[in-house]
């Protein structure tokens, strides 16, 4: 990977990424963090590990399961349950560092090393959990809880109809993984009460969803919070006018209602 890709400031090259990157270069949008090379470096050490340690195997299933051994016990990624702020869980570098975080980050993680070792991999949603999918075959595979390891495997049963044959689980998209990435982030930032942080979330979704009216009002709601209140109000009368029915409609009106009485207060 070229270097200019990462300390240049042009948005556009966030989609000329691989996902996990896409992410990673992110985060130095809202982290004081400049030594981007550290955590590339993490990422390619343990795929060069990785690569050490199936090489013995003789099938992909020993291969899988040797890694994914690997993965959780001696690398000792794993989930975590201790107090600890929702978006340091989200981020990729202290995932990296602490090898512990949440579902995406650790998913995010997993499918890098397999995919970089040839696996048929993916992240998926089964039962509305994140879900790493290692297809070994058209018609089977695994399911990787990406917090504990644990596997479970598939087999798509013989003469089924095309309605019957459906996944039982829904790939999310590569495109959609960076996507996710940010929301996830945007909303731990804004239940921390980190405004400048999620508002650096939100530029970055409003590149990929133009002027989506929910990016939108989560950008007149923070702006709101940092008293700048013109800004705020145009998101958040923008909100109004294209989403006419929702019900937030009603709070968001009182909300402007609230800013317009503090402005006249002030002059």
């Amino acid at each position: 990977m070229k270097s200019d890709i990462w300390f240049d400031d042009h948005e556009q090259d966030y989609d000329q990424l691989e996902p996990i990157h896409a992410c990673l270069k992110a985060e130095f949008r809202w982290l004081a963090i400049t030594d981007v090379k550290k955590y590339l470096d993490i990422l390619h050490e343990l795929v060069i590990e990785a690569k050490k340690i199936v090489s013995s195997c003789s099938t992909q299933h020993e291969g899988l399961d040797l890694l994914v051994d690997h993965f959780y016990s001696d690398w000792a990624f794993s989930g975590t349950s201790q107090r600890i702020e929702e978006s340091k869980l989200n981020s990729l570098s202290y995932s990296l560092i602490y090898r512990t975080g949440s579902d995406l980050p650790l998913a995010l993680i997993l499918k890098h090393v397999l995919y970089q070792l040839n696996f048929d991999v993916c992240i998926a949603v089964f039962e509305t959990s994140l879900m790493v999918n290692v297809k070994m075959s058209q018609d089977e595979g695994y399911l990787i809880d990406p917090a504990s390891g644990q596997q479970s495997w598939y087999l798509k049963p013989d003469n089924l109809s095309p309605d019957d044959n459906a996944d039982s689980f829904q790939v999310v998209p590569e495109d959609n993984l960076y996507k996710l990435f940010l929301a996830h982030q945007k909303w731990a930032f804004i239940s921390e009460n980190k405004n400048y942080q999620a508002l650096n979330c939100i530029e970055l979704l409003m590149i990929i969803t133009g002027d989506d009216p929910y990016e939108r009002r989560d950008r007149g709601y923070l702006l709101r919070n940092i008293n700048c209140s013109e800004m705020a109000r145009e998101d958040l009368e923008y909100f109004i006018s294209e989403c006419p029915d929702d019900p937030a409609i009603e709070l968001i009106q009182h909300q402007l209602e609230e800013m317009e009485n503090n402005i006249n207060t002030i002059h």
